[in-house]
């Protein structure tokens, strides 16, 4: 089983970082472009064929057809281990794991992981069953972020979270009921931020077992950002923190 990476921003960056890939698809036709023009060389170097194809099969291909004329496929996602995370921030002062409760749209999954990664973050944590995996609208999501940062794949979301805590992490669970708000609550630091399900939040028992529960202020008519845009204001607001 393969996995197909669209759009030419996330095929360069899984180039740029060494993700293997099998073969490189570019549309017939295709305009020149230093974009383009660098996924030609990287796949040079990488050893990685690059194959012209008819538009259409791209199209048919293509989850959401916005491949952009360019495809990749690759060897299925490789995930990392929880302890491998924890190895590698034992002993700093700060870090950040974003924990996803059955988060299920792939494209909030992508758009978190990009969110995470661009603040500097350490992984992001999602559950085996009943939640979005890495995939081609994933990857495509996340600009390309699935080729630099951690992703961690788990059993159980409640044992994980517990790992974190005792790994000296402090654990905050999103949640728009929170008394406490971004402001005043305590990100900083060690930080482990859980955000639940679109629509259902936080599990009764995922949310016991945080340190504290995090709101995000709103003053339009709408009741809540959805859940990669409360990862995105609540990860930037750790880095404000630092």
């Amino acid at each position: 089983m393969t996995d197909l990476i669209e759009g030419r921003n996330a095929v360069l960056e899984a180039l740029r970082s060494g993700l293997p890939l099998e073969r490189v698809m570019l549309a017939e036709g295709l305009k020149h472009s230093p974009v383009v023009a660098e996924i030609r060389e990287r796949a040079a170097e990488a050893g990685v064929a690059v194959e012209q194809v008819a538009r259409s099969v791209l199209d048919k291909r293509s989850p959401r057809g916005v491949h952009q004329g360019v495809m990749a496929q690759a060897a299925p996602f490789v995930y990392a281990e929880l302890e491998q995370v924890l190895r590698s921030i034992d002993g700093q002062p700060r870090a950040l794991v974003v924990v996803l409760d059955h988060v299920t749209d792939p494209g909030n999954l992508g758009a978190i992981i990009r969110s995470v990664e661009v603040a500097g973050g350490s992984a992001v944590i999602i559950p085996k069953d009943r939640a979005a995996s890495i995939g081609p609208i994933v990857h495509k999501a996340s600009a390309g972020a699935t080729a630099h940062l951690p992703i961690v794949r788990v059993s159980n979301i409640g044992q994980a979270v517990t790992a974190l805590v005792d790994a000296g992490m402090w654990v905050g669970g999103a949640d728009e009921r929170a008394e406490e708000d971004l402001w005043h609550a305590p990100l900083e630091g060690r930080l482990a931020l859980v955000l639940g399900a679109e629509g259902a939040g936080l599990s009764r028992l995922v949310r016991e077992r945080c340190d504290f529960l995090v709101s995000i202020p709103v003053a339009g008519r709408v009741s809540s950002l959805n859940v990669a845009q409360a990862a995105t204001v609540l990860a930037f607001e750790w880095v404000r923190r630092g």
